[in-house]
């Protein structure tokens, strides 16, 4: 396209907007709506702003405090630690109130129902849970839940991706995302350019 033919059509797209925003008739409520926009677009960016720095600074202070507590040792007494691993069940299993936790002395016994195809994330994920000496695994595996009423329903487990992904992402998360997503067109952009 040469330089004049742009020239133009910019020439015509700027005039039509200016008709649209002065006629006579309906510029004025025109222009009131324009003006509303951009206030609350101004606002949105504002709270998303303010959710975002308040979200990434409560990221940060999770992380610290977590590096804090792997350096320090740990004391924590049966009960709190049978809680750490009552919220990691929330995360592997997808029925976790199924499952009985008792912990003596850090080694923890787990009893009750569980899918077939989960034992082995619970179990992992609850050796890993910090203050956890040794996992007694007596689960009672079903390959369905279907004749289990402890494992009657639908849940969904937290930590699986499809979850993730339909849930609502953190401020934190989008803005990461965004900017991911405009650095990566924009080095396409510039490489299709070259």
């Amino acid at each position: 396209m040469d330089s004049a033919l742009r020239s133009t059509i910019c020439g015509a797209g700027i005039g039509a907007g200016l008709m649209f925003l002065f006629d006579p008739a309906r510029g004025a409520r025109r222009r009131s709506m324009v003006r509303d926009r951009v206030v609350r677009a101004a606002h949105k960016t504002r709270d998303a702003y303010d959710a975002t720095r308040r979200d990434f600074g409560n990221r940060l202070s999770g992380a610290a405090a977590e590096v804090r507590s792997q350096l320090s040792g740990d004391g924590a007494d049966d009960w709190t630690i049978g809680e750490r691993v009552r919220a990691k069940l929330g995360r592997v299993s997808s029925h976790p109130r199924a499952i009985t936790v008792i912990v003596e002395n850090g080694c923890v016994r787990l009893t009750g129902d569980a899918l077939a195809s989960e034992v082995d994330a619970i179990v992992s994920g609850v050796e890993n849970v910090r203050g956890v000496c040794s996992v007694d695994s007596r689960l009672t595996t079903h390959a369905a839940g279907t004749r289990v009423p402890s494992l009657q329903g639908s849940s969904r487990r937290p930590g699986w991706w499809s979850a993730w992904l339909s849930d609502g992402w953190s401020p934190t998360a989008i803005a990461i995302t965004a900017t991911g997503a405009a650095a990566v067109f924009a080095v396409g952009l510039s490489r299709a350019r070259a």
